[in-house]
């Protein structure tokens, strides 16, 4: 078997957690939210923290592992001029800017000032989702 194909699939498997990661905080964030207990926030302030950490590790060793991919070809400048794989790295930066935001909420819920509402975080969570179904389309139809 290829090495191309040996990075392909630890890369989808690295996507995959990354993701689930992904979807799960802002989970973690609904609870926090609607928490009246100060042990409970507390401990789900860890959780938030430990979660975030191994998926920003997930993922980046997912980014890597593409990385590694594209540089397996005969041409890299070429490889990472098609439309479909420019639309993957823009919707990664996405992601990347997701996390972002991810941080700066669990900033502000550990200092109480978090305006988000539960309705407005279930919302907010539901932006992944769109993000993977982009990324996977892409990585399908190679458009």
């Amino acid at each position: 078997m290829s090495f191309y194909l040996w990075l392909k699939v630890f890369h989808i498997v690295f996507m995959v957690s990354a993701f689930s990661g992904i979807f799960y905080l802002p989970r973690l964030f609904v609870y926090h939210i609607e928490s009246d207990s100060a042990s409970t926030r507390d401990y789900l302030s860890k959780m938030e923290n430990r979660l975030f950490r191994f998926t920003l590790l997930l993922l980046s060793i997912g980014i890597i592992l593409g990385v590694a991919m594209g540089s397996q070809g005969t041409n890299f400048i070429e490889w990472f001029s098609q439309s479909w794989l420019i639309l993957k790295v823009f919707v990664t930066i996405l992601v990347i800017g997701y996390l972002i935001m991810c941080q700066k909420i669990m900033r502000q819920l550990s200092n109480n000032t978090c305006r988000w509402t539960s309705r407005s975080m279930r919302l907010f969570n539901e932006i992944p989702v769109i993000l993977l179904l982009i990324a996977v389309i892409a990585a399908v139809f190679k458009f």
